[in-house]
Parts: C-alpha cells; sequence; structure tokens
C-alpha cells in the first residue's frame, strides 16, 4: 500500500545542451523589463553571455544586470530591493551558481514584499512572507543546489552569531528552470567536486530522510545513480558534456527532493558552519559525507533501528558495486564509497578554512538532525566534526 504524502510544484522546465539559446522566447509571455541576477565576473565574462545579451536586445528586452560575489546577505538583497523598488520589472532572471539563484529568487520576492528579507527569514524574522513575487527563471550555470526547483532561497551572515537561514515559500519555487548542461563546462575542478557533492548529499539525505516518500525515494535513487556513473568524471573532463548532463540533471532532481523530503545532519551541520566560516557549502557536505553517515550507521544498528533506513543503505551500497553480498556488507560498501571518493576528489577538511575546535560548540548549538534517520547525540556530532577538522 503506498503511504499517504503530498508533493509540491516544479517549475515548467526546459532542459538540453544548448536550451540557454531559447530564454528569449521563454521569456515573452512575461513582458519585456527584466531584472537579471548573476554572481561574481566569471559568467558576464564568458563565452556565452555576449550572445545571450545580443538575442536578448534585438528579441526586444531591455534589462538591468546586478552582481552579488558570493552566498547572498541580508544586506546584498536589501540593497538591490531598495534600489529596484520604485522601477517597473517583469521577470526577475536568475544566471549563475546557487548563490545567484537564491539571490535572484529572494530579490524577486522582495521587490513585493517591500521589506527588509531578515523580517522573513526561518528562525531569524518574525513574520511570514505572503508568497507573492515577481516571476523568476532559474539558470543554473553550475550543478549543486538544485535551487531551480526548490522553494527557498538561503541567505548568509558570515561572523560571530552569524547565520545561514531561509526564505521560504511554495510560491518561491521558480516559474522556469531553464538547465542547459553547456553552461558548467567553464566550471573549474574545485567548484565541480564542491557542486556535485552538495547535490549527492542532498540525494541521499533525501532518500534516507523521515519525511521522504515512495516518489521522492525514485527520484532520489535516479540522481544518486546519475552522480555515481558521473561525477568523477565530470570532474577529471569538464567538457566531458554526457557526464555534466547527468550531473545537471541530478542537481534538479536534488531540489525536488530536498524540498519534499527535507535534509538531515550534514546541512544542518553546514547552515552552522556556514554561519562562522566563509567555507564553501559543497565543501562542508562532502567533507562530512562518509562520517556522518557511518555514525548514522552504526547508531541504526546498535540501536535495532528502523528497517526501513538499513535496507535503503544496502542499497545505496549496491549501486557502488556488482557483487553478490549480504545487506550488512553492502551497507559497509556504501561508507568505504563515501570515504574513497572524498579522497579521490581531494575534498579538504573543515580545518583548511579556519574552522577549529574552539567553534565547536556554537555549531554544535546550532546543528539540527531534523530528518535524519538516527537521532544522534550532541557528542556524536562533535566527533564527527572532530574527524573531520
Amino acid at each position: 500500500m503506498v503511504p499517504d504524502f503530498s508533493f509540491k510544484p516544479t517549475p515548467q522546465l526546459f532542459f538540453g545542451v544548448g536550451r540557454h539559446k531559447e530564454l528569449p522566447l521563454v521569456l515573452k509571455r512575461f513582458g519585456s523589463r527584466l531584472l537579471i541576477v548573476v554572481g561574481g565576473q566569471s559568467f558576464t565574462s564568458g563565452k556565452y553571455w555576449g550572445d545571450l545579451e545580443r538575442n536578448l536586445t534585438e528579441s526586444g528586452y531591455s534589462f538591468n544586470l546586478v552582481h552579488i560575489e558570493g552566498e547572498p546577505s541580508p544586506a546584498d538583497i536589501d540593497t538591490v530591493t531598495e534600489h529596484y523598488s520604485d522601477k517597473p520589472i517583469d521577470a526577475v532572471i536568475g544566471i549563475g551558481g546557487g548563490s545567484a539563484l537564491d539571490a535572484g529568487k529572494a530579490i524577486s520576492a522582495m521587490l513585493v514584499e517591500q521589506e527588509p528579507v531578515t523580517t522573513f527569514l526561518e528562525g531569524v524574522g518574525s513574520r511570514q512572507p505572503s508568497g507573492e513575487k515577481i516571476p523568476f527563471i532559474a539558470v543554473p550555470t553550475t550543478s549543486g543546489t538544485g535551487s531551480e526547483a526548490t522553494s527557498n532561497a538561503v541567505i548568509s551572515s558570515v561572523g560571530h552569531h552569524g547565520f545561514k537561514k531561509s526564505l521560504r515559500h511554495d510560491n518561491y519555487i521558480p516559474d522556469i528552470a531553464l538547465i542547459d548542461p553547456e553552461l558548467t563546462t567553464a566550471c573549474p575542478r574545485n567548484l565541480t567536486v564542491a557542486c556535485g557533492m552538495d547535490t549527492f548529499t542532498q540525494l541521499v539525505e533525501g532518500y534516507l530522510s523521515t519525511n521522504g516518500s515512495p516518489l521522492t525515494d525514485a527520484l532520489a535513487l535516479e540522481g544518486i545513480q546519475r552522480v555515481i556513473h558521473s561525477l568523477q568524471n565530470a570532474c577529471d573532463d569538464g567538457d566531458n558534456i554526457s557526464a555534466r548532463a547527468d550531473i545537471s540533471y541530478a542537481s534538479y532532481l536534488s531540489g525536488i527532493v530536498l524540498a519534499n523530503a527535507g535534509l538531515g545532519l550534514i546541512h544542518g551541520f553546514a547552515s552552522a558552519i556556514g554561519g562562522i566560516s566563509e567555507i564553501p557549502h559543497g565543501v562542508v557536505c562532502g567533507t562530512l559525507m562518509a562520517a556522518a553517515n557511518r555514525f548514522t550507521l552504526q547508531h541504526l544498528r546498535e540501536n535495532d533501528g528502523d528497517r526501513i533506513s538499513l535496507a535503503k543503505y544496502a542499497k545505496l551500497g549496491r549501486l557502488t558495486t556488482e557483487l553478490d553480498i549480504s545487506d550488512h556488507q553492502a551497507q559497509d560498501i556504501f561508507i568505504e564509497y563515501l570515504t574513497n571518493l572524498s579522497t579521490t576528489l581531494g575534498i579538504p577538511c573543515l580545518g583548511d578554512y579556519g574552522v577549529t575546535e574552539n567553534s565547536f560548540d556554537e555549531i554544535l548549538n546550532q546543528t539540527g538532525n531534523k530528518y535524519n534517520p538516527a537521532a544522534l547525540t550532541k557528542e556524536d556530532h562533535r566527533l564527527i566534526l572532530q574527524e573531520r577538522i
């Protein structure tokens, strides 16, 4: 019998190599006045922006271009929305990595709310957002956060008492996701590694989530298989368009999965660590992946954990090997796979970004464990951090 579950809407999707050229056509239904949000200078100085800019102009669009470097801060969002609050804008387009998409998503909402974004951030603000927004189109140039399919935008304030919190509403799911794997070929190896591990973590945590459903499980497994098959190839050969397409697709699936199933301990760590250190989100996920899953699996075994979660760990292990093995062996093989992957991809440790044991208490006080299949203790959390410091 299929259990009860609910499922959020997904964006209208345009997926395929070369489809970024269709953006002028895709935008026709919204109007001609655009606000385009990008990250630093990498996209606008790259080989695709010139043609896109010309095509938009020749198609009758007028647009303003906003650069937001790094993870968007409250000040970034407020500055842009204040500047454009009295200007007519028909659609906001986010082009870039997850941070650029999150920035565009938040701006499209705050242009309507006309309030500081912190007013509506989970765990920080005092009000729920209305859900009204200017139409938002997501065009990812990396394969990582899945923001092109999610209902939230992550806003960061880094430093003492810093935070990474979400602006969230089901209506903030992008109206359109235009995903062209060709746009990701310019990503350097270190960015491909970090983004790919973010995607992988989201898929695995979503698959193991206590809030999952048969539908999120199916989507997560599809994405996980793509990552296992192609992440190493995408990292080793950035021009491998087949591998890039697999990871782009997996990233999109990870966004759908996390929006509906939620995430677990690793993202609980990532939110807390990202508030105190300027460490790439995907590095936190990648460096903690093996340790967090090993502690979770161990807890499930020692405490007679639910059979469904243990069976899922066995399923994950069998995706990485063709050997005929027991469930227990398959579970161990998955943890071994994660450990080896971290080494092969060269994922840094937390200490490489200035995280020290002096920060542990602050991190642990903010780390959530919401949908993790095992209720690990704070001492478990501390040991996981110590292993990857």
